[in-house]
């Protein structure tokens, strides 16, 4: 796979073996990490126009796209100068700095149980401040979202995300480039939406609810924020525990009875990052937090490597 990958990029002959570890982390620190990103898009370019997985289109169009983030190695040993860190237990005796690698990924739904890697961004401290969540994500998705543009302009996207993003920035960007979007959402990260919400489901009436399966939706459409209208979707799906707050999401998309119990689930496929993406790379063999070079351009394409052979193995063994 390497050779084939170092071909791709122009950099070798596909003959070559499988280099010595040391050999190839030396070679990890002379090769772009936009040459391996590279490679992963011309891959899911390829799966997206094999028109094997038309069936995981939304509603029969729109391509999800799940936005998440992910910490790599992290250490109370210094890092690279552009690594992040967080100060623990501030103003205890307790007190210690970790530092630690960030990234965030937009990751393609193939159908229920695959989702492959479409873009990476790397959050990267430029300024040696201490990370600030809001701040250091909501930046690097700006920057995620600008390279989604530019590599599959005509591509009809729909994005998934938490609700970190529920913003005006996240809302103009979308309407922007005609995406459609599904984001989880707490009533406190906008209140005038919440509050908003809460008068009008009332009035709209458009509870539905599945006592024998025991699951329930309500919506409001027509909401509007900031010069955006969309619409807000509450759903408790069929669980053991009824403890646990009904989902609430934002979205763009059309809703009516016939299609709100299933925008609601397309909402929560979110977890899939985590449990099918992140954590198999973390838990089942990839490794994915391991410190694989002390070189941060090499740790990069060690990451894309892992990115291009989960993507690899799951059209293997699906």
């Amino acid at each position: 796979m390497i050779a084939n990958i170092w071909t791709l990029c122009g950099e070798a002959d596909a003959g070559n073996e499988l280099p010595y570890w040391e050999t190839m982390n030396r070679y990890l620190k002379r090769l772009k990490p936009a040459c391996l990103q590279k490679v992963q898009t011309q891959l899911v370019r390829h799966l997206l126009r094999s028109r094997a997985f038309e069936a995981a289109r939304v509603r029969g169009r729109y391509w999800q796209i799940l936005i998440d983030g992910t910490q790599l190695y992290r250490s109370r040993n210094s890092l690279d100068e552009r690594s992040l860190y967080c100060i623990h237990n501030k103003g205890t005796a307790n007190e210690y700095r970790e530092n630690y690698y960030y990234v965030l990924e937009a990751k393609l739904v193939l159908h229920s149980g695959m989702i492959v890697s479409l873009l990476s961004e790397f959050v990267e401290n430029e300024e040696g401040g201490e990370a600030e969540k809001q701040d250091c994500e909501r930046k690097a998705c700006w920057r995620l979202m600008e390279r989604l543009k530019e590599e599959f302009p005509r591509l009809p996207i729909c994005l998934s995300a938490d609700s970190l993003y529920a913003c005006k920035g996240w809302f103009q960007r979308c309407e922007q480039s005609h995406w459609k979007y599904i984001l989880r959402f707490k009533e406190g990260s906008i209140p005038s939406i919440g509050e908003e919400y809460q008068s009008l489901k009332g009035c709209q009436k458009n509870r539905r609810e599945n006592k024998e399966d025991g699951w329930w939706y309500d919506f409001v459409t027509g909401v509007e924020y900031e010069g955006n209208k969309l619409q807000v979707l509450e759903y408790e799906p069929k669980r053991a525990s009824k403890e646990a707050p009904a989902f609430l999401f934002l979205t763009n998309l059309p809703l009516q009875h016939t299609n709100a119990q299933e925008t609601a689930e397309l909402g929560r496929r979110r977890w899939k990052m985590e449990n099918e993406g992140f954590n198999t790379q973390k838990r089942q063999g990839y490794n994915l937090e391991h410190p694989y070079s002390k070189d941060y351009e090499a740790l990069k394409n060690h990451y894309y490597l892992i990115q291009i052979g989960h993507m690899i193995a799951s059209w293997i063994f699906p």
